[in-house]
């Protein structure tokens, strides 16, 4: 089983309900546009972009991830499809030229990365002007992570789904006083490679707004609630030239 098949199928109906919303969200704000070359950075096991290109919405692509077993998953994915290629963030600049994209994905990724604007500035360099970029990350902070957790910790009890467990203290932080800095997590020891807790979405809104004009930002599953019972926040933003 893939990993975005982990992710829309196994869990609880709970944890599946927000996968799922989130990718259709993703897919939806494209519309009827069709674009000619995709950058699907933190592409995965290649889900997302397979989708985009069956649904006629990208002519071609490339996906970057740091993974290598996501990578052949890729390769295994795309092997009937040509104009594909996928590669690790290092390769990137070998594999096409500056400024060669018109939409660009980056969803479910910078809350993994532990310097997000190094990875914002080098998805840049292959935006051309005007190009789409959409960018999804979890929310983790605020009353939504109350419902998260009671979620990935059924979903655990069913299964090796995998969640990071929260202190009441650390709980009530983040939660209630949407104060994700005062206890330690991988984002608070700046590590590499980080994961959901202790993540805060509002710091990643604050760099797009340095680097991007924001257009539209979308919460998922339930738009009208914002992010006070959502699990994901999505950003569609339009490249200036940089």
């Amino acid at each position: 089983m893939s990993y975005s098949q982990r992710l829309l199928q196994k869990g609880n109906r709970l944890t599946r309900f927000a996968h799922q919303s989130r990718f259709s969200a993703v897919l939806n704000v494209l519309g009827n546009t069709r674009y000619d070359r995709a950058l699907d950075y933190g592409c995965g096991d290649g889900w997302l972009l397979r989708t985009a290109y069956e649904q006629n919405t990208v002519k071609s692509g490339i996906g970057v991830d740091v993974d290598p077993y996501m990578l052949s998953a890729c390769q295994e994915i795309f092997a009937d499809i040509p104009g594909f290629q996928f590669c690790k963030p290092e390769e990137l600049s070998q594999k096409i030229p500056p400024q060669s994209c018109d939409i660009i994905f980056c969803t479910e990724t910078l809350e993994h990365i532990g310097n997000p604007q190094k990875a914002l500035e080098q998805i840049l360099i292959y935006c051309q002007p005007k190009a789409t970029m959409v960018i999804s990350v979890p929310i983790e902070i605020g009353p939504s992570l109350l419902l998260k957790q009671m979620g990935r910790y059924f979903a655990n009890r069913n299964g090796n789904y995998g969640y990071e467990p929260y202190k009441l203290k650390e709980i009530f932080s983040a939660a209630i006083l949407w104060d994700a800095n005062s206890f330690t997590s991988s984002h608070s020891l700046q590590l590499d490679y980080t994961g959901h807790k202790g993540f805060d979405y509002r710091k990643i809104e604050k760099l797009l707004q340095e680097k991007v004009k924001i257009e539209r930002r979308i919460f998922s599953p339930f738009p009208w609630s914002g992010s006070f019972l959502n699990s994901t926040v999505i950003w569609v933003c339009s490249v200036e030239n940089y």
